[in-house]
């Protein structure tokens, strides 16, 4: 009976699974139109180039996840081998795409401070290479015996083709939990983000009285706390995930995985053609804006131009 019922579970599963994918599909269908307008029809930065790694590896990540749940057991163990890893390393490489582009917002809010660049790049390169080694030790054929036993449902072809000569590696035996670290990261990120638009409302406040904050500034802020929650309710499951041996329970926590990753894959990429909408419909009566890295968000006058700063690149 309870075979039965975490087969079930496991099919509920890959339903939701399926579904994540197809979110993130018609997601990408109804930013079309604004992807042609804000990425491809404007010149390159880095900021258009961060945009199409996270765009595409969340995609991969998303969708690639979705027809591995769904043909998974028709599938030789090779191939789900090969699926495997094409979702890992693109979930990786997703997510520090789009921290990349969250340390050029958070640059950009304060003000283009070198202080902050010099702490926040550093500390970015630490998480990265922190995050990408364990993204290699995850892939190592241990951990992957383990992964393709315990996320997939041990029946079909796969079990005929999995080589249990591979111990299991647990979360447990890692030295380190690097999603720990990379959540600190991101709240780090966070926190810069949220003072510098108190700084900036404050400001405002100082200089008409009132509470009016510029448009660029609060869409900034508003777009990376949504993401973040995303963002956050994704990493928690992931922990859950690792630390977790119950297999019902596994099954549960794994659909509201798939969809908090979806809605992060969503929202992610999106927040550059948001940034980009407004610079085209508010700054400079109308016309394109120049690259976020380059703007200064000033008080009295909160969006200036800085011209040794358009030397600078890498802008939204």
């Amino acid at each position: 009976m309870a075979d039965i019922q975490l087969l079930q579970s496991l099919q509920t599963g890959n339903y939701v699974a399926a579904a994540a994918g197809t979110v993130v599909i018609y997601d990408q269908v109804l930013a079309f139109s604004q992807e042609l307008d804000f990425i491809w029809n404007r010149n390159w930065s880095l900021m258009t180039v961060l945009y199409l790694i996270a765009h595409h590896s969340g995609s991969v990540c998303t969708i690639g996840n979705a027809i591995w749940c769904t043909f998974t057991n028709d599938w030789t163990y090779s191939a789900n081998l090969n699926m495997y890893l094409a979702v890992s390393w693109a979930q990786t490489i997703f997510l520090q795409a789009m921290r990349a582009i969250l340390v050029i917002r958070v640059y950009a809010l304060l003000n283009r401070s070198k202080k902050a660049a010099a702490f926040l790049a550093t500390f970015y390169c630490l998480q990265a290479t922190a995050a990408f080694a364990m993204a290699v030790l995850l892939t190592t054929p241990q951990v992957l015996h383990e992964s393709l036993v315990s996320i997939d449902p041990a029946v079909g072809t796969v079990v005929a083709h999995i080589d249990t000569r591979f111990p299991a590696i647990t979360a447990e035996s890692l030295p380190l939990n690097i999603t720990t670290v990379t959540v600190v990261f991101d709240t780090v990120l966070l926190f810069f983000a949220l003072l510098a638009f108190g700084r900036h409302s404050l400001g405002a406040k100082r200089w008409d009285g009132g509470w009016s904050i510029n448009m660029l500034v609060k869409t900034l802020v508003a777009d990376h706390l949504m993401y973040f929650l995303c963002y956050l309710v994704w990493m928690s499951l992931t922990l859950v995930i690792d630390y977790n041996t119950e297999a019902l329970t596994m099954t549960l926590v794994n659909r509201l995985y798939n969809i908090s990753r979806a809605l992060a894959v969503v929202a992610g990429p999106r927040m550059v053609i948001s940034i980009r909408e407004i610079e085209n419909t508010t700054m400079r009566g109308g016309t394109m804006g120049g690259e976020l890295s380059t703007i200064r968000f000033d008080i009295p006058e909160l969006v200036t131009q800085s011209e040794s700063a358009i030397e600078e690149g890498g802008g939204i």
